[in-house]
Order: structure tokens, then C-alpha cells, then sequence
């Protein structure tokens, strides 16, 4: 069954909290489109623009989805001239997922699918755009393919860096003891047992204003969301396609927020210390986790422009 955003109050909620020029007017938004994946339907939302030199694809984590995306980032690019593309990945958004087992790999694959399809439609260079867990995400699908012209990522998580997880986490211990655990659980087990993500991971520092935070961590299609813990294992077990040294593809831009609680630039050091293509980092000031602050939101804004004109 086809689920749409006029269904979810959430974000329309949470835009009292972005700056006036960043609310939706009216009927403005993306076009809500669908695609079949296995036994479920990927729902999937396209600002079109078929006179645009690039086209940008939008990869949420594990405490948004595709309309949080578009709101501070999709809409920003798509008044500049861009064609944007953002997916709900299983367990998120309007994606209607069916399947008994999702590990991240089928996150990559539907991803690198996704690049190929716009990629072939008309040649158009694309680049990604990853927020939070998003971030990690676009890199492994730029591995994966080999045709991506460009990462923009607001961080990336190095899941399997014991360095990375303790820096990111409320109780470093106890969660290092949890994910060494995992592997060694029966896979169906894991693959069945659901658990809402805000229990396993800093969900609290997703955003800095408390009334905003309280919006999205009861939204079940972004903070609120449950997976499984095959997903979360899969997530720290991925080996990406090419090694973080070897990767030469296209240029990175790391969107750092300036006031993030969950993921500061301590946490991404361990990949950015490694990863050898061209690569820059902005700072978003005042900006949370997911920014919804200015001068934040500008300058991620202006940045993200001018990174991808400059492919």
C-alpha cells in the first residue's frame, strides 16, 4: 500500500522551527514517487528539473528520512537549479517494507540502484548528499558504483572503528560490549528482533532545541523508528568497496554543524584522516545535528553550490 507524506505530521510540524525562508508555502514540495524493491514499495520524492546540469541524491540516516532532507537541503538545492532525488530506506519514511531481513548492504544496493537508473536516464553527472549515518552511506554507494561525481556528507561514522563509536556514544562501554555481542547471535534471530533506534544510539542529541527533539523522536518514520539488530550489526560488519586510502573517485565536502552534540568532528577523524580523494570541510554555525539553525543552514546552503558547480 502507497504511504505519503500528507499522512505524516511531523515535518510539517518541525517547520516552525527552521527559519521563515526555509518553510513550505502553500502546495510546494516534491513530487512522491514509487519504486518496487523486492516484496516492498521504496517510496521516493524528485524536485525535477530536466534542464539541470547535475542531479544530487539525498541519503538520510538512521533519525530522519527523505522530507526532513528536502526541507533543509533538497528544496535549497532544487531553487538553484539542481534536480534532487531523496529516498526513504526501509524502516524509514513512506517506504513500505515487507521484508523479515535488512541489513545495511541492501541499504547500499538500493542506493547504488538508484545512481544508476538517474545516471542512465541522461548521462547527468550526480552527486550525494548524506546526513548523519546518511554520510557513511553516500561513500559506501560511491564505492560501489564507481559513478558518482561528488560526496557531500554532514559526517561519516566509521562503524567499524571502536574509535568512532566511543566518541559518538552515551555509555561507550556498555556499547562496545553490545556490538562485539551481536556477531555473535544467530543471524534469524537478530534479523526478527526489532528495537526502536532511540534506544541504541544518542537519538537526544539528534537536535539542539528540546520542543523540536520531542517532534521527531514520537515520529516512528524518522528518531522514532524501530530495526532490526541485523541492520545495526550489519552496519558496524560493512566493508566498503574500495578502502578508505584507495579512494580517489571525486571529491568529498564534509558539512560540519558547528554545535553538534551526537557526531562532532572527533568522530569523523578517523575516516577523514584516512580517505585520500580531494576533500574539504565547512563549519555550520550554530548548527545541531540536523541543522535547522542559521547561519547553518546558509552556509551549508552555499556550500553545497558551489561544491557542485565546481564538478
Amino acid at each position: 500500500m502507497k504511504k505519503y507524506y500528507r499522512d505524516n505530521t511531523s515535518w510539517v510540524e518541525l517547520q516552525r522551527f527552521l527559519p521563515a525562508e526555509y518553510r513550505w508555502q502553500d502546495d510546494y514540495g516534491p513530487a512522491e514517487e514509487f519504486r518496487p524493491w523486492r516484496n516492498s514499495t521504496l517510496h521516493v520524492e524528485r524536485f525535477a528539473n530536466p534542464d539541470a546540469t547535475h542531479k544530487v541524491i539525498l541519503l538520510h540516516g538512521v533519525g530522519t528520512n527523505s522530507r526532513l532532507l528536502n526541507l533543509i537541503a533538497g528544496a535549497p538545492l532544487a531553487r538553484a537549479g539542481f534536480e534532487v532525488v531523496a529516498a526513504d530506506m526501509p524502516f524509514y519514511g513512506m517506504t513500505d517494507n515487507r521484508e523479515t531481513r535488512i541489513s545495511w548492504d541492501d541499504w547500499v544496493e538500493i542506493g547504488a540502484e538508484l545512481v544508476r537508473s538517474e545516471i542512465d536516464k541522461d548521462g547527468k553527472p550526480v552527486v550525494l548528499y548524506g546526513l548523519s549515518a546518511g554520510g557513511m552511506l553516500a561513500y559506501n554507494i560511491a564505492a560501489a558504483t564507481r559513478k558518482v561525481s561528488g560526496i557531500m556528507g554532514m559526517c561519516f561514522i566509521d562503524g567499524g572503528s571502536p574509535l568512532a563509536r566511543r566518541r559518538m556514544s552515551d555509555r561507550p562501554n556498555m556499547d562496545e560490549i553490545s556490538f562485539k555481542m551481536l556477531p555473535l547471535l544467530p543471524a534469524a534471530l537478530i534479523g526478527r528482533i526489532r528495537v526502536p533506534m532511540k534506544h541504541l544510539v544518542k537519538m537526544k542529541a539528534l537536535v539542539n532545541d528540546g520542543q523540536a527533539l520531542k517532534i521527531l523522536l514520537r515520529d516512528k518514520c524518522s528518531a522514532g523508528a524501530s530495526v532490526s539488530l541485523e541492520f545495526v550489526n550489519s552496519m558496524i560488519q560493512h566493508q566498503p568497496a574500495i578502502a578508505f586510502e584507495d579512494f580517489d573517485l571525486c571529491p568529498i565536502i564534509l558539512l560540519q554543524p558547528g554545535e553538534d552534540r551526537w557526531t562532532p568532528f572527533s568522530v569523523t577523524e578517523p575516516f577523514w584522516e584516512r580517505v585520500s580523494a580531494p576533500k574539504q570541510m565547512v563549519t555550520l554555525g550554530k548548527a545541531s545535528h540536523y541543522p535547522i539553525e542559521q547561519p547553518g543552514l546558509d552556509q551549508m546552503s552555499d556550500a553545497m553550490v558551489n561544491f557542485i558547480r565546481s564538478i
